[in-house]
């Protein structure tokens, strides 16, 4: 009889709101729009995400790294001393919009904190916003498109949206048969009662 030895196929991990697989974390991080970085409590880039067409292109090679071997000059020591912030417990959070090749980025870096409140590393993650201005900038949150769980009494009707959005858009008011229910939602049924 032949010992098999032990090993571990499709570990699961466990969260305070449900499971996953290391596949599935995997393909979580790999389909954000942003790229995530982390560094951990020594100040070493330790992981990042693999998103395409990064803004900050990173290779394995870039790994234990510190932020000022990755942001060589002026940025570094800026980014250090927000880490140090971070770490002497001065501030969680910190958001820098800038401009970069053309396009609108948005960069932010959060402390991460044991449920102690120990600090256990930075996560920074950055994009482009492009899309989100060009939303903005075409009215997609001028007009408030509300569904029948949030809206109020003296509303005549739901408003329409941006239309063409990712090819959607919100049906006509007219069409609209307001004695029906909006099931957008399960919160949506107006004559909802909570049976507990």
């Amino acid at each position: 009889m032949s010992k098999q030895k032990p090993f571990i196929k499709s570990p699961v991990v466990q969260f305070k709101t449900g499971t996953l697989s290391l596949d599935q974390i995997e393909a979580i991080f790999d389909v954000l729009p942003f790229e995530i970085d982390f560094l951990d409590v020594s100040d070493r880039f330790t992981w990042y995400s693999d998103k395409p067409k990064r803004e900050y292109p990173r290779h394995v090679s870039d790994l234990q790294k510190t932020i000022q071997q990755l942001h060589p000059g002026p940025a570094g020591m800026f980014a250090q001393k927000v880490i140090d912030s971070f770490k002497a417990g001065k501030q969680d959070h910190f958001e820098q919009p800038l401009k970069l090749n053309g396009q609108m980025v948005y960069i932010n870096y959060y402390a991460l904190r044991d449920q102690d409140g120990n600090y256990l590393g930075t996560i920074g993650y950055t994009g482009t916003v492009n899309h989100i201005a060009d939303l903005i900038k075409h009215g997609a949150w001028d007009q408030d498109v509300t569904t029948g769980a949030s809206m109020h009494q003296s509303m005549k009707s739901p408003t329409k949206a941006v239309p063409n959005i990712a090819g959607m858009g919100r049906p006509k008011a007219d069409n609209k048969d307001s004695s029906r229910p909006d099931i957008t939602t399960s919160a949506s049924h107006t004559g909802m009662k909570d049976d507990h």
